[in-house]
């Protein structure tokens, strides 16, 4: 499965699990020294927004078709494959998803005593999933993506579980 993935790895790929390996880096770090936690979650968000800007400059805005496209073997045994693309509106979203999350952490940097540990790796998580999102090319996961969002915000709710439910239930309605 690995193998399979380093085929298809491009520059277009590094932004999605930058954040995600920047979320779990925190978890072993004890809540006390809160300066490198802090520090950690900046870090891989800047990373992320300066992910080497090739297919920025390599992107066609004259076409509307989506643009490298990536695919992975997602679920072999019932044939599902991720499909990764770009194309005009999702390449700004995550150029401005990128931008936004290392200001939010420069935001909260010094309001932020306590649960600075959940907040970093909330904001890192959800900039995993908004870039996700606005890369996926898969019909399913394109709708379930988006529903996921919201839950990282919900960290810190004293019924976390109730509160997603009711989240999940909520957003499908108002869809």
């Amino acid at each position: 499965m690995l193998e399979h993935f380093c085929e298809c790895y491009s520059d277009l790929s590094g932004p999605i699990p930058c954040p995600v390996l920047g979320s779990i880096t925190p978890l072993f770090i004890p809540n006390s020294r809160i300066r490198p936690i802090r520090l950690i979650g900046l870090c891989a968000s800047l990373i992320t927004f300066l992910y080497p800007p090739v297919p920025r400059i390599q992107f066609d805005p004259s076409t509307a078709t989506s643009q490298f496209v990536e695919s992975l073997r997602w679920l072999p045994y019932e044939n599902i494959n991720l499909y990764l693309g770009i194309d005009g509106i999702s390449l700004f979203f995550v150029i401005l998803t990128t931008f936004l999350i290392p200001i939010c952490i420069s935001v909260g940097w010094s309001g932020i005593r306590s649960y600075g540990k959940e907040y970093i790796t909330a904001s890192l998580i959800r900039e995993f999933l908004m870039i996700a999102v606005f890369r996926m090319l898969d019909p399913l996961l394109f709708y379930v993506l988006p529903e996921s969002v919201p839950i990282p915000m919900l960290c810190g709710a004293e019924y976390l579980l109730f509160a997603g439910i009711k989240l999940f239930l909520c957003r499908g309605l108002v869809q």
